[in-house]
């Protein structure tokens, strides 16, 4: 949690614990192509088993991922280095698991739909991704990283003894969950045939360029209730009269102000983004017949949503149609736009049904909570306290468990009873500020005292130490705080530790420690600027790459149009040109690595 001071400490939930989700990419390649050179001589190739791996984690339809796969995939995500940090690694453990339950509830959604994955194309998306990993290696390990199987299993016995290529086939299977091929397998017919799906005419490639501005009437049910319907029946026919639709909006629609003085006008966009919205609100054939419309001229029958939130006139106010000006040129690019984003449109289709009908639900205890804790921040306070008061009574028998992330339950307990002890005293509640104080001293006591480590607890301890005039146990806090620190990335860790100094009366340590703050962050703004220069380094060395690859283009196109200029007459030629190879051969694609977890979008 480095960058966080005694001051934001007590903010962390907001920074820690809520964060936007979203998808994350876990298994763009395996852990590590190269763990197994850190594998000492005389190892077993297998780790320990570990307590608690069939534990269930989370449970999506009737598919349960369990502890043991969901490690899996938070090692290949980070190359078998998990965070060390409890705040981090409980975050990534949420994360990784909401992420793979999201997928994993798209792929049964896609099952249902028939895009059913055979184990033989699991079998080879498997081999397809372990053959890509041991390309990466061969490239690492041999001569200009060419080689068969033979001359790669030899560097690799060079390197470590204990280790083979059927080995490290082996574990790079082993390393990688099942269920990550078979999402893969089963969103990647999904895409292709969307892929295949798509030949957009001209016309409707054209239509990505044009801006739709509609115009309406609406009549709200909530405020008219049963009076609604025959209210819209009544514009209508005052529109069927010839009434200008400007002066009928004025009359009846129930639409704020802004858009009745444009005449019921709202907002436009493109033409997709339009009729994807009307869509929603009265289906796909309502929708295509006022995209149809004219402006001005056009206008449909009363509509009701369907929500039936209430009833609608809709109509075209103005449309303008602007393409490129290298549309003709460019147009193949254009149509892979197009397609592009009718896939993307699929995918949120199919991910929204996927979230319906395949809601995931957390088995593991420690998680279910946490997601508790991720919508406690819009809530008001007494709803909060609320919350955070079932969170604890929830943690405290896993405290007392033999749970295997018992740690993390301990680290996460005290956060909550931290927000319980800060909530009561806004409330000016005292008698409850001091049981949750009382009861978070205890649990940071209980955590150290099981061997737990952590430098903000450390701080948190130590300054409600001093505030209790228990400065002596304080500073020894403060101490153990200080011998923590130890990356340049952590100096304002020491500026808190020197103003906890300052409070305990040690004015002398205070300054000690400051120096030592700004001596780290001097040593950090020197790193970042040889980053930075670095950085730079390399941009110039690509863009002169880049400059040497066009100029030599450049000359063998000119050699190339020097010689078709040549008389024929003065080198006579056998067989003519026919069977020369195309100036510029298209590429074979390589190999796709399984990546369930972010779907390909051709982007």
């Amino acid at each position: 949690m480095a960058g966080i001071t005694v001051r934001t400490f007590r903010e962390l939930l907001k920074r820690k614990l809520v964060k936007g989700i979203g998808l994350v990419a876990l298994l763009g390649v395996a852990a590590s192509m190269v763990i197994f050179f850190a594998i000492p001589p005389g190892a077993p190739m297998q780790r320990e088993a570990a307590t608690g791996l069939d534990q269930p984690v989370v449970k999506v339809g009737d598919v349960v991922i369990t502890e043991a796969e969901l490690q899996k995939f938070i090692n290949a995500q980070t190359q078998n280095n998990p965070p060390s940090e409890y705040g981090a690694l409980l975050q990534m453990r949420y994360q990784t698991a909401q992420s793979i339950a999201n997928q994993l509830a798209m792929t049964l959604e896609l099952e249902k739909q028939g895009y059913q994955a055979s184990n033989a194309e699991i079998e080879q998306a498997k081999e397809q991704f372990i053959n890509s990993q041991l390309d990466m290696l061969r490239q690492q390990l041999l001569p200009e990283g060419k080689g068969d199987d033979r001359a790669l299993d030899k560097a690799i016995r060079e390197r470590n003894p204990n280790m083979s290529l059927r080995r490290l086939r082996e574990q790079l299977a082993a390393e990688v969950p099942e269920l990550q091929f078979r999402m893969f397998v089963t969103q990647d017919k999904f895409l292709k045939s969307l892929r295949e799906k798509y030949n957009p005419t001209d016309e409707q490639v054209r239509l990505m360029f044009e801006q739709v501005y509609p115009a309406r009437i609406f009549v709200s049910v909530e405020k008219h209730k049963d009076k609604a319907e025959a209210r819209i029946k009544e514009a209508h026919a005052a529109l069927k009269a010839g009434k200008p639709f400007a002066e009928v909006v004025k009359q009846y629609s129930d639409d704020p102000d802004a858009i009745k003085n444009q005449g019921g006008r709202i907002t436009g966009s493109g033409y997709y983004e339009i009729q994807r919205q009307l869509s929603d609100l009265f289906g796909a054939e309502v929708a295509n017949r006022i995209m149809a419309f004219k402006p001005n001229k056009d206008y449909t029958e009363p509509l009701q949503d369907k929500e039936k939130k209430g009833y609608f006139i809709y109509a075209i106010a103005e449309r303008k149609m602007e393409p490129p000006p290298d549309f003709n040129e460019k147009k193949d690019q254009y149509r892979q736009a197009f397609i592009n984003m009718r896939v993307s449109e699929e995918q949120q289709r199919v991910m929204n049904a996927a979230q319906q009908n395949f809601k995931p639900e957390f088995q593991d205890p420690l998680l279910a909570q946490y997601d508790k804790l991720t919508k406690t921040m819009g809530m008001q306070i007494p709803q909060r306290l609320k919350t955070f008061k079932e969170v604890n009574d929830a943690l405290t028998p896993i405290v007392n468990s033999a749970n295997p992330n018992v740690r993390l339950a301990q680290w996460m307990q005290i956060l909550v009873l931290n927000q319980l002890v800060q909530l009561h005293k806004e409330t000016k509640d005292k008698e409850g500020e001091k049981k949750y104080r009382e009861q978070l001293v205890e649990a940071m006591n209980r955590f150290f005292s099981e061997g737990g480590e952590d430098l903000n607890i450390r701080l948190l301890r130590a300054e409600l130490l001093i505030e209790a005039g228990k400065k002596t146990e304080a500073l020894s806090d403060l101490e153990i705080a200080s011998g923590l620190v130890a990356r340049p990335s952590d100096f304002p860790f020491l500026f808190g530790i020197a103003e906890l100094y300052q409070k305990a009366g040690r004015k002398d340590l205070a300054q000690q420690t400051q120096k030592r703050a700004q001596d780290l962050q001097k040593e950090l703004q020197r790193q970042q600027e040889e980053q930075q220069k670095m950085i730079q380094k390399q941009i110039e060395e690509f863009r002169k790459q880049q400059e040497a690859e066009q100029k030599k283009q450049q000359e063998a196109q000119k050699k190339q149009g020097q010689g078709e200029q040549k008389p024929a007459a003065t080198a006579p030629q056998q067989g003519g040109q026919q069977g020369q190879p195309a100036a510029n051969p298209p590429q074979q694609g390589g190999q796709q690595q399984p990546n369930a977890s972010q779907p390909q979008q051709g982007r």
